[in-house]
């Protein structure tokens, strides 16, 4: 029988920013329910959202001026500082659901202004995240749309620069390239989301690789519209719906492989509404997701759609899917394990409702246990299934595998082993076959929901595994589910935000919900506050003239920039080497270690400059050492100036020879005698290693030419005249320079 196989994008549906928004406008309409609630303008471009969160008494206003009393909730994209001080004034009630990427762009802009940068907005100026960050820079920053905006601007010696949260990064990188040599200082915060980039890769590669694309979102949405051209463009048949309900069955005709992909305003439930429908369409459907269905299915959309499963069930279902390819014998015990399923997750669903205690119990008595306590117990066996507990009762209780642990368990010999004592919570005393149903699971995250408050009030640092990258940031496992937002995974931008995965990190946690299972942390935090300490240490320390160890950071074509430990200084490429060189890269690479000297440091302005050559060998030195005046030496021509030519004798040292000492004839440009490149000898006429100055003459190694003959008539007419000059010209005539001579081309280069 044929399967028709669905495909989920790795990033499909709800953005954080999206997420967050409507469970702060739901818990304010369920809340308060005897104001009115009010969204400035649609909270996202989906009408099915949006209608669902009318019919929770949300109405949309395009401004303040239509809302008179109630709450106004302020969407994602943000507003001006002062729409919220007219808010204020007019004593509506605010819930500001601004999407931290975007809250972190408006702090920043109004940081630069205040300390005296002139700022940049990069962005589309009419977009209106772009015009709430344009606000709180007091209307004083700079939109610019693309990097030749810059070409009419006149650039200050302090720049700063930030940018809306949806544009690339690589046409950001791009004009932050274009200025970094232009000013004097620049400050760059990196305020750009990566979900827009990520969510486009995913659906190009999925469209790829199957027959037919369905692309859900609202027609009015533009990220969903550029998804579905970008599909198109894989010459897969590509159809953008809002709904199932708008597909025609006969483009399935035919087909094997399905893939969907969803903008970021799209709910997980229109998602699932489709492939539910392709369910029903084929009996056989084989839904594979690339997706942890977990992650997808979040409590915010089980509010505005009350009928939906919750996030187990779904679990469930795709779980059970997935195995309708097996033999009967198999299909009969699943269903029996489906059953008894069933009746955990309602026993548990009570459980989460009842107040929790403690019991201890006494080996000698069997225990007077109750559904949703919590309990210590002894594993007593382990099998493929689950594992089996004893809690002092008439019969052990049972631990499925998806109770064992809030990650996914192939194997339950990695989470527990035989005779190790286990908190447990108590499911059910008894199912429809006697079993008493226990989670590993829930006792795990009671207590890690306990630690992770305490951690926060207590503002400490944890540590944690990184378990995957998604959109936006990074998954971490602190006893539940944990999300770093890119902007704070370390202090700089981190272009490869995998390269942490299966990684432990430092973190201080910046935002607990409880009820929404939300626990946002921090890595950048803790290395602020470390670097802010060693920075401070470091600065202390250095003084003029020591020797220290640093990291180089980054490359720049005017030098290097290098960690000292929590305060960079600058290596300029003329204290790099002796000797001329085009590029830093010549000499040192980013990432390596190097020794370097404190030319100068400004603690005040926490300036600091380094030398490297100085910790090298001097040339000029050696070669003083070496070499005297009148030895002839052989080196390379390695440059032609308007006065003559530069040769280098030895590495690092170059020596001049003048356009005056490059022949005995008469020469106006050096390239008459010698090229870039030539092998030539030269003699030593000068050497100076204090001004680090090496004369050299080709002409003092050329064969002296005679002088010319004089005619008769001159020759009588000068006799003549210079007769009261006649030791002056006998010297002349036996062989004493000439005023040329003595001084070459003097006059042709005052010519």
């Amino acid at each position: 029988m044929k399967v028709l196989e669905v495909i989920t994008a790795e990033e499909a549906g709800f953005c954080f920013g999206v997420e967050r928004a409507i469970d702060l406008v739901l818990e304010a309409a369920s809340e308060n329910e005897d104001l009115n609630v009010y969204t400035l303008g649609p909270l996202i471009h989906n009408p099915q959202v949006v209608k669902k969160l009318e019919a929770k008494n949300v109405k949309v206003a395009s401004s303040l001026a239509e809302i008179d009393s109630g709450i106004v909730i302020i969407r994602s994209h943000g507003v001006a500082p002062e729409i919220i001080e007219q808010a204020r004034e007019k004593n509506l009630k605010i819930i500001d659901a601004t999407c931290p990427y975007v809250k972190n762009a408006q702090k920043y802009a109004r940081k630069l202004v205040d300390e005296g940068y002139q700022t940049f907005i990069y962005g589309d100026q009419d977009h209106p995240e772009v015009q709430g960050i344009y606000g709180a820079s007091d209307k004083k920053a700079i939109i610019i749309r693309e990097k030749e905006d810059l070409n009419s601007i006149e650039l200050k010696a302090r720049v700063g620069f930030v940018a809306q949260t949806t544009k690339s990064p690589e046409s950001f990188r791009d004009i932050i390239n274009l200025v970094i040599t232009e000013v004097k200082e620049l400050k760059v915060f990196n305020t750009i989301c990566n979900t827009t980039d990520v969510r486009q890769s995913s659906a190009k590669k999925l469209a790829e690789d199957v027959d037919i694309m369905f692309v859900i979102g609202g027609h009015n949405s533009a990220n969903t519209t550029r998804l579905a051209e970008i599909c198109a463009a894989t010459n897969t048949p590509t159809y953008h719906i809002e709904t199932a309900a708008e597909i025609n069955k006969e483009w399935l005709s035919g087909k094997n492989k399905v893939g969907i992909t969803a903008g970021a305003s799209t709910p997980d439930w229109l998602i699932r509404e489709v492939i539910q429908l392709m369910n029903e369409e084929n009996k056989d459907l084989n839904v594979e997701s690339t997706e942890n269905t977990e992650e997808k299915e979040e409590q915010v959309l089980e509010e505005v759609e009350e009928t939906e499963e919750t996030v187990e069930e779904t679990e469930e279902t795709t779980e059970e899917t997935e195995k309708t390819e097996e033999t009967t014998e198999e299909k009969e015990a699943d269903n029996s394990e489906e059953a008894v399923e069933s009746v955990e997750e309602e026993a548990e669903e009570d459980a989460e409702t009842e107040e929790e205690a403690e019991f201890k119990y006494s080996d000698n008595d069997i225990a007077d246990l109750s559904k949703g306590q919590k309990v210590t117990g002894t594993v007593v066996e382990i099998n493929d299934n689950g594992v089996y507990v004893d809690v002092n009762y008439k019969t052990d209780g049972f631990i499925p595998l998806r109770h064992l642990s809030h990650r996914p368990v192939e194997d339950a010999h990695d989470i527990v082993s035989m005779d190790e004592e286990i908190e447990v919570v108590i499911l059910t005393l008894e199912d429809d076959e006697g079993n008493m149903i226990l989670s590993k699971k829930q006792a795990d995250y009671e207590k890690a929901w306990e630690k992770i408050e305490e951690a926060y009030e207590n503002d400490e640092i944890i540590e944690a595994e990184v378990t995957k990258e998604v959109k936006g940031g990074l998954v971490v496992d602190v006893g539940v589910r944990g999300f770093i937002p890119a902007s704070h995974v370390a202090i700089g931008y981190v272009d490869d935000l995998s390269d942490y995965v299966g990684e432990k990190m430092r973190l201080k946690i910046i935002e607990v919900e409880r009820d929404n299972n939300n626990v946002v942390l921090s890595a950048k935090k803790v290395l602020e506050k470390e670097r802010a300490a060693e920075k401070e240490e470091t600065l202390a320390s250095l003084e003029e003239g020591q020797t220290v160890e640093g990291t180089v950071t980054k490359l720049v074509d005017f030098g290097a920039f290098i960690d000292l430990g929590g305060i960079e200084g600058l290596l300029h490429i003329s204290e790099m080497s002796w000797g001329r060189i085009e590029s830093p890269s010549e000499v040192l690479s980013e990432g390596e270690k190097v020794e370097v000297k404190v030319l100068g440091v400004n603690k005040e302005e926490e300036r600091i400059s380094l030398g490297l050559k100085q910790l090298l060998p001097d040339p000029w030195e050696e070669f003083a050492e070496k070499h005297y005046e009148g030895e002839v030496i052989e080196g390379k021509i390695t440059k032609l100036v308007d006065f003559g030519a530069f040769m280098e004798v030895e590495k690092g040292i170059e020596g001049l020879i003048h356009i005056s000492q490059l022949s005995h004839r008469h020469v106006k440009t050096a390239d008459e005698v010698v090229s870039v490149g030539d092998v030539r000898e030269a003699k030593i006429i000068n050497i100076d290693a204090d001004q680090e100055r090496v004369g050299l003459s080709l002409k003092e190694l050329e064969e002296k030419p005679e002088p010319k003959k004089e005619s008769s008539s001159s020759s009588q007419s000068s006799s003549s005249s210079s007769k009261s000059q006649s030791n002056k010209s006998d010297d002349s005539s036996s062989g004493g320079a000439t005023i040329r001579e003595i001084v070459g081309d003097i006059f042709d280069q005052g010519e």
